[in-house]
């Protein structure tokens, strides 16, 4: 917006400067309009643009040198320039004596303007000047010793209040589309000319002088950004720019296949630090692309900070950010395509998100740091699960995360910390620590990226620890198709390989117990004396579901996790006396050691292996289990995770049971024999009948 606001602010101070040369050179107490002619003769050959005045002009030395004009098209052939509805100046007389003109006041109104700079660096405005380019090849290949020059020595503006209706300017050479709807500012700036050069262009404006004034617009559109009810009053003094009242309306356009739009909303206060260098022994020349721009300081302090899309909310209260040293150019760069952030601090007294499919969350004394945290690669925010977002935040990135309180309608959590630094090619998880509802959770791991080879794939290890973990809001956040009340001791240390964007366990130890835990939305005792009477329902079902849990989306890499649901009826509620997940990986291959639950009527045990390397079963079954570890029903499981067969075995019924019975009641029990070789001897006992 700064750029675009320098633009049109250059573009205005090149046709005061004309209207200016114009009105000086015609001084006298005569009706101007009789020397129309004259002065469009002269604006085409100073400019080489068409002029065309439509309505009356005035010009008056009498209480200070004044200027009127009204109705005046610029034009370069027929393609319109500017639209001018009325224009007024009024200067001291005696500033032009001593060669230092000086504009008291001046009001433009501006129906139309428009500004194009084609691949060739020629803007529409300045004809004969990209004339004189292509006809001096010195100038146009030594760009850094070009100066050019303006008929004016010095010019000075002290109070400028502008409108314009409609404002375009296309930029072919940059790749920018800038369209701006019913401006309206109020300016107050020194200088625009100095030493016959346009300063304003410069970046010496935004650090040498000192300026202040007030900018509304209706509706901008920046290539594919949308901002309206834009409401800004600010001052500059040398580089420091406060922003007293800022309000806006952000919007990204949505494109056809894409999500909805992001609607920024904003009200608050602004502070930038400018800072720039330009080359050694350069003159300056206009529109120069400087070697470095920096943005020392910008700081936010917003009352309100509203962020909308079709599938969330977030809105804070008295937010604060702030970022360190932001550079723009560097080099002769342009770098905000890339932009990594140095140092950036958030803090909000309260910030409240509403997720469409998981209710409203609300977090109170929030703190957010991020230091050299990659945010744009390419024109585009960076994926942070990416492997270009990690390689880079592994060379020296850190993020620092706490909140005091989060809350959902469900469930909360307390004092959630998290600490992630990167540093020498490795990224370390230093905490990860939370409280919910008398539970507490730790962890920490670290990935490692190997920057001598990077054909060598990364590696990642983790431990996760908590001798009482609430498993409520675990569900919640974890999105499980069962609700869980209850708690849990969950101790995992994991390793593996981190390739395409995705991590792969290796190695490790997963190890859940549980005792008296309620699982909402699923009668497991139901299902299972119904499988007993069709075995319509499979007991690999029932075992991801519910016992497996977010070990079987590990194990399982997720696969079809949620439709299990779908084959279950999911009415009532189940007691689960106690559960016990124990499951150890080596070499991609998961180990099932101790993997049962017992409800209040039944126990249910899996036993074999996950090859995760590969997706698929290796000698894995699931069966009901008797009081001695027999197994009543069982299943035998092979092929891979997204279609496995699976071989359903009557090991004690088979040839016994009345199939008439078994379709209209309840089968008959069991017989009650001792197997040879028990299915399960683990740690979770039979439920008492």
């Amino acid at each position: 917006m700064i750029k675009t606001f320098k633009f049109l602010i250059k573009t205005l101070a090149i046709l005061l400067v004309l209207f200016i040369v114009v009105s000086v050179a015609f001084t006298v107490l005569v009706d101007i309009n009789q020397y129309k002619s004259e002065i469009i003769e002269l604006v085409e050959q100073e400019a080489g643009l068409k002029l065309e005045i439509n309505g009356e002009m005035k010009l008056t030395i009498f209480s200070g040198l004044k200027f009127n004009a009204e109705n005046v098209k610029l034009s370069l052939g027929n393609e319109l320039i500017a639209d001018i509805q009325s224009l007024k100046i009024g200067m001291e007389a005696y500033s032009i004596y001593i060669g230092e003109p000086e504009v008291d006041s001046v009001e433009l109104h501006v129906r139309t303007l428009n500004i194009f700079r084609d691949k060739n660096n020629q803007f529409n405005f300045l004809p004969l000047l990209n004339e004189k380019r292509q006809n001096n090849p010195v100038l146009e290949t030594n760009k850094i010793k070009r100066v050019e020059k303006l008929a004016l020595n010095y010019l000075a503006l002290k109070d400028i209040k502008l409108s314009i209706e409609q404002f375009q300017y296309l930029d072919d050479l940059e790749s920018i589309s800038v369209k701006l709807n019913k401006v309206n500012a109020s300016l107050s700036l020194l200088p625009i000319i100095d030493h016959s050069e346009l300063v304003i262009d410069d970046p010496r404006v935004l650090v040498d002088y000192t300026y202040s004034g007030k900018l509304d617009i209706k509706q901008a559109l920046i290539n594919q950004y949308q901002i309206s009810s834009l409401s800004l009053v600010f001052k500059d003094k040398k580089g420091d720019f406060v922003a007293d009242e800022l309000a806006f309306h952000f919007i990204q356009e949505g494109v056809e296949h894409t999500p909805p739009p992001l609607v920024f909303e904003a009200q608050g206060q602004a502070s930038i630090t400018v800072r720039y260098d330009i080359p050694k022994g350069a003159t300056e020349p206009l529109w120069f692309k400087p070697d470095m721009i920096k943005i020392g300081k910008f700081d936010f302090k917003l009352p309100k900070l509203k962020v909308t899309q079709e599938q969330f909310r977030l809105e804070t209260t008295q937010a604060k950010i702030d970022f360190e040293e932001v550079s723009v150019f560097d080099g002769k760069k342009y770098l905000l395509d890339n932009l990594q952030l140095k140092s950036m601090n958030f803090d909000s007294k309260k910030l409240n998100i509403n997720l469409q499919d998981k209710g409203d969350y609300e977090l109170n004394q929030l703190i957010l740091i991020l230091n050299n945290f990659p945010l744009i690669q390419k024109g585009k925010v960076i994926d942070m699960m990416s492997e270009s977002f990690l390689r880079e935040f592994s060379k020296k990135g850190q993020v620092n995360f706490s909140t005091g309180h989060l809350s959902h309608e469900s469930h909360a959590l307390k004092n959630l910390a998290l600490i992630l630094k990167g540093k020498n090619n490795r990224i370390s998880l230093n905490k990860f620590s939370f409280n919910a509802l008398e539970s507490k959770m730790n962890g920490e791991g670290e990935l490692i990226f190997y920057a001598k080879n990077k054909n060598k794939i990364p590696k990642w290890n983790s431990k996760f620890h908590s001798d009482k973990l609430n498993l409520q809001p675990f569900s919640e956040v974890m999105s499980l198709p069962s609700k869980l009340e209850g708690y849990a001791s969950i101790n995992t240390h994991l390793s593996g390989e981190y390739q395409d964007s995705k991590f792969t366990i290796d190695d490790g130890l997963v190890n859940t117990k549980v005792n008296n835990l309620l699982v909402k939305g699923i009668n497991l005792d139901k299902v299972l004396e119904d499988f007993q009477s069709s075995q319509s329902v499979g007991l690999l079902d029932v075992g991801a579901v519910a016992l497996l849990g977010p070990a079987g989306m590990l194990v399982t890499k997720g696969n079809d996790y949620h439709n299990l649901m779908n084959s279950l009826d999911n009415k009532g509620n189940s007691e689960v006396k106690q559960l016990n997940s124990e499951i150890s990986f080596s070499d991609g291959v998961a180990t099932l050691n101790d993997v049962a639950f017992a409800t209040l009527k039944h126990r249910l045990a899996l036993t074999g292996k996950i090859n995760t390397n590969n997706n698929s079963f290796i000698n894995f079954k699931v069966a009901t289990i008797d009081k001695h570890g027999c197994p009543i029903y069982q299943e035998e499981v092979k092929g891979g995770l997204d279609s496995p067969k699976v071989k359903k075995v009557n090991v004690l019924v088979s040839g016994v049971i009345n199939p008439i019975n078994s379709i209209l009641s309840k089968v008959k029990k069991p017989l009650n024999i001792y197997c040879k070789k028990p299915f399960y001897t683990g740690v979770v006992k039979a439920p008492i009948q």
